[in-house]
């Protein structure tokens, strides 16, 4: 090789230099204004979609206390809006049941009924205002005996062993041994028929007293008027 001259460029690995630089650019131009960007957007798109997901409220369910808001009155038919589930519908023997409460409602009134079909043949979430009234019923009836709740309650009838009284429209029972001092039959030889005079006396009268049990299964409620009485001797 001549000290003076320089070799002669190699025109074949210059273009290929010059290629691998430019391929790489263009690589990473591709994946950072293009792949970069959807890949963003999916994992956006995803998050998105999995919060709606987590956030949606559960699907209604047979036997289910649900609200509503009237969105309809027909003839014996009344229609709620249930979003983001659906329209809800209260008609036939369900409505003829409630019919002295459905008799005031309006449309936009919030109501609460209870699903008996979460989708009938007509594609409607049937459901019921009277089974709803008795489960709220027995609702406020558990707190009443958590909360040792007193209320004052006429007494309907008497029995040989007890008192029966009324409360919601639901028939409950007083034992005559849950009666208070004042009102307990006091009965030389225990003869049920005295008892059962002595018991006859209080009927018509208000009592306080306090719901002991409430057990929506047995359709039963018992009733104590010691609570009331031992909570004024303190």
């Amino acid at each position: 090789m001549d000290n003076g001259r320089r070799a002669p460029c190699n025109g074949a690995r210059l273009a290929k230099w010059l290629c691998g630089r430019a391929s790489s650019e263009l690589e990473h131009l591709f994946m950072s204004e293009i792949i970069s960007p959807v890949v963003e957007a999916t994992e956006t798109k995803s998050g998105v979609m999995q919060l709606l997901v987590t956030n949606l409220p559960d699907v209604p369910k047979e036997g289910q206390l649900i609200e509503g808001t009237v969105s309809a009155i027909g003839r014996a038919r009344l229609y709620i809006d249930i979003p983001p589930f659906g329209t809800g519908l209260i008609f036939g023997r369900e409505y003829m049941n409630a019919r002295d409460i459905l008799n005031k409602v309006s449309i936009g009134d919030t109501i609460a009924a209870k699903i008996v079909d979460t989708n009938n043949e007509d594609g409607y979430i049937e459901l019921s205002l009277k089974e709803a009234r008795q489960a709220l019923i027995w609702s406020d009836a558990d707190e009443a005996v958590k909360r040792g709740t007193i209320m004052s309650l006429e007494v309907k009838e008497a029995n040989k062993g007890g008192l029966i009284i009324e409360w919601q429209g639901i028939q409950g029972f007083l034992p005559a041994s849950q009666l208070g001092a004042d009102n307990y039959p006091r009965v030389d030889n225990g003869d049920k028929d005295k008892i059962l005079h002595s018991l006859n006396s209080l009927v018509g009268k208000h009592l306080s007293v306090v719901m002991i049990t409430a057990d929506q299964k047995e359709h039963k409620l018992i009733f104590s008027e010691k609570g009331p009485q031992e909570k004024e001797e303190k």
